[in-house]
């Protein structure tokens, strides 16, 4: 077994970064629409990762994969969520936010919204440019990844449905490792962000 290396500090510190940046834009309201806490945050997480990429390596991770095993991983991931996530949701003291049908955006609007500024960003972040930082420095990347995926939501607001986004993470870290690719885990992160505003949820 091969030992791990040194953290990967530069990965780290820029995660670091860019949760304090959301959490200022959130507390001190930016007034041009670009800096608010949803642009800013899809930006940086988008972005910010190619810095490491800039001398032309051209990530493994946006390389499409086998598309009959690709399709099989989402549907036997995503109906595992749909479970769990219909349990969890179903017990007495759920920490599943509850969001009456009134205040529920159009789906349309939503799942553009949750798509680009949410399941993209942040998975070229964590399971594209972080799971790499981890696995070139000779560590087992979907643990730490999936930690730090749910540390961040800790940190730009807390609660206990937040705190879950670990599992969730590690179902994303395990996708992106048997697909080789994102593409898999950008759609179950897609997904599993509906769930709340599906009926029944």
């Amino acid at each position: 077994m091969r030992t791990p290396g040194p953290f990967p500090s530069q990965a780290i510190l820029l995660l670091t970064g860019i949760v304090v940046a959301l959490r200022l834009a959130a507390h001190y309201p930016f007034r041009s629409p670009l800096l608010q806490p949803g642009l800013l945050g899809a930006a940086l997480f988008l972005y910010a990762p190619f810095l490491h990429y800039r001398k032309g390596r051209t990530p493994s991770w946006t390389r499409p994969g086998n598309l009959k095993r690709d399709a099989a991983l989402f549907l036997a991931l995503g109906a595992g969520g749909a479970l769990a996530f219909f349990l969890v949701s179903s017990l007495p003291f759920s920490p599943v936010p509850s969001f009456p049908e009134a205040e529920a955006p159009p789906l349309g609007a939503f799942v553009l919204r949750q798509a680009l500024l949410v399941a993209l960003p942040e998975e070229v972040f964590f399971r594209g440019y972080l799971y790499d930082a981890f696995e070139e420095n000779g560590w087992e990347p979907v643990l730490p990844s999936s930690l730090l995926f749910a540390a961040g939501h800790l940190v730009t607001h807390a609660s206990a449905y937040r705190a879950l986004t670990f599992f969730p993470a590690l179902l994303f870290g395990w996708s992106r490792k048997k697909s080789g690719n994102i593409y898999v885990p950008v759609l179950l992160h897609l997904l599993f962000n509906l769930f709340p505003y599906l009926p029944g949820g």
